[in-house]
């Protein structure tokens, strides 16, 4: 199995502590996780947002085959992906979730490209610049090189498991052991 190969079609239509931001600027990461992970290190859903009597807003995704819950979104729901990955910047494994059409397809674009390949292979540069609907965000690989001693260790004792997000849940909340595949730990 390659990196993306369970992606399906969608329908028509700074830091975080545990989750990485896209701060202004450049900022720099390496894609640790895939679909074949167990738990998955990369999921690819839905994702609408509604507000409750607070004005609070709360997400909810759902898988891109799954069916949407029956909620009135404040917004048309995307499509995102959710990769684990390392912050250089924070010098830890973060969730990072895309939901920038541009930045999903140069992914894809990488993932599919004879020459590039496997994303967890290489590091990303993805710098960012302007604010709201003036954001604009390019997308570069950097030269294909083994990952440290440093990420891999993070990765061998990485507990993450990205399908809680479908039920609104913690990723980083200690998950019952389920047996099967480990994380890949093959140290790209």
């Amino acid at each position: 199995m390659g990196f993306l190969d369970n992606i399906k079609p969608s329908p028509a239509g700074g830091s975080g502590g545990n989750y990485m931001r896209l701060a202004q600027g450049e900022n720099k990461l390496r894609i640790v996780g895939s679909s074949d992970d167990n738990p998955p290190g990369f999921i690819q859903g839905m994702i609408g947002w509604t507000t409750d009597e607070e004005g609070k807003r709360k997400p909810h995704r759902w898988a891109i085959d799954g069916e949407a819950p029956k909620l009135t979104f404040t917004d048309k729901p995307k499509e995102f992906f959710t990769f684990v990955v390392w912050n250089y910047a924070e010098e830890a494994l973060q969730i990072l979730e895309i939901q920038q059409a541009g930045l999903k397809q140069k992914i894809l674009e990488l993932a599919n490209d004879e020459d590039w390949g496997d994303p967890r292979k290489y590091d990303i540069s993805i710098i960012r610049n302007g604010e709201g609907i003036e954001t604009t965000y390019v997308m570069t690989p950097k030269p294909h090189k083994k990952r440290s001693d440093e990420i891999n260790q993070a990765v061998a004792s990485m507990k993450i498991n990205l399908n809680a997000l479908y039920e609104g849940g913690d990723p980083f909340e200690e998950q019952p052991e389920e047996g099967g595949d480990e994380p890949s730990k093959d140290p790209f």
